[in-house]
């Protein structure tokens, strides 16, 4: 009976020798599937320049109020039931992504308007656009960026259609947009 007490005891100062140089991992259980997005480029802006996009979405007026697990939607006139269920979806291949993230609103705004006026410029188009869903904020606290994003889009006249994504690309917290040709 001795023999397995010192047997055990060996057994472990076995064990702690060939692991004393191990690091304990970060117990986050959080798992980033996507790769770091590239931040957005910001124009720089001069006092004295303003370039017609600069005053073509509004900030002032009616905003839908929406909350971090809110769908946003909204689909233009004349575009076929079918497509739009495929941008629901999440089936149309997305060609550019620009993430808002860390962004003042009057610098999203720059970026979103530069984004799409760039965006590929072929027919129907899918972009996602990541906006977050403010979960760093307060309980309760409405997403702020959320809300003049889809605000934003429902007025750009390039903007045919969008919807939240799916899961896999950002849930609530982006949007799948149908951009029209600038032609």
């Amino acid at each position: 009976m001795t023999k397995k007490i010192s047997d055990n005891a060996n057994d472990e100062r076995v064990f702690l020798d060939a692991v004393s140089d191990v690091e304990r991992l970060n117990t986050s259980n959080k798992v980033d599937l996507r790769p770091a997005p590239i931040p957005p480029k910001l124009r720089p802006t001069h006092s004295d320049e303003r370039e017609p996009t600069d005053d073509m979405l509004s900030d002032s007026g009616e905003m839908e109020k929406v909350m971090a697990e809110t769908i946003i939607s909204h689909c233009r006139t004349g575009i076929q039931n079918r497509l739009f269920k495929r941008l629901r979806q999440g089936k149309l291949q997305i060609t550019e992504e620009v993430d808002l993230h860390g962004l003042s609103l009057k610098q999203a705004k720059q970026v979103l308007l530069d984004f799409i006026q760039l965006a590929y410029p072929m027919e129907g188009c899918c972009v996602c656009i990541v906006h977050g869903k403010n979960n760093r904020s307060q309980a309760g606290q409405a997403p702020v960026m959320k809300q003049f994003v889809n605000y934003w889009l429902q007025q750009h006249p390039r903007v045919l259609a969008f919807h939240s994504a799916q899961p896999r690309d950002g849930g609530t917290g982006s949007v799948y947009a149908l951009i029209k040709s600038a032609r």
